[in-house]
């Protein structure tokens, strides 16, 4: 894991690596948007599979914090776990079509272990909402297997959020 260090300022940092997820979700623009700012919402559908969102804390509002706790699956052995949680802070909130926060990978050791800015876009679709998840990574990156693993962590949670509107 990277040395403790100073928090990115991610409106202003240049970008190195970009991830765009988009996805159609059976649901209306509120619906859609409302899980991903709904504390009881996103603890059903953050994370990839395996990992669960324990807790959630969501102060909607620009200027504004979230907090997302992660706790690892039991098959990942505890040595090759750390401490880590989600935060970030909201730069602009355009309900229903528009959402832009920082994603700060952080844990209570270190401090910021890398972060990321991500906007997110809602659209109608003619089958729901046509949702568009762009996610910029600056210096320092995440660890390689989190980069390697961040387009199929999205996917996973999208297929975890696209079920909550199956029942």
């Amino acid at each position: 894991m990277p040395d403790h260090h100073a928090t990115v300022d991610v409106l202003t940092a240049p970008a190195k690596k970009h991830l765009v997820v988009k996805r159609v979700v059976s649901a209306t623009l509120e619906q859609v948007f409302d899980a991903f700012t709904d504390p009881e919402q996103l603890m059903k559908w953050w994370w990839p599979n395996g990992f669960n969102c324990p807790s959630a804390e969501v102060d909607l509002r620009v200027g504004g914090t979230y907090r997302l706790a992660m706790q690892w699956p039991e098959w990942i052995p505890v040595e090759a776990q750390f401490s880590h949680y989600l935060a970030g802070e909201y730069y602009e909130i355009d309900r229903p079509h528009r959402l832009v926060m920082s994603g700060r990978a952080v844990n209570e050791e270190q401090g910021e272990l890398f972060a990321t800015l991500i906007e997110v876009t809602f659209e109608t679709d003619e089958k729901g909402t046509a949702l568009t998840v762009r996610q910029s990574y600056f210096d320092p990156l995440p660890p390689p297997q989190a980069m390697a693993g961040a387009e199929q962590g999205w996917t996973e949670q999208l297929d975890k959020l696209e079920a909550l509107f199956l029942d």
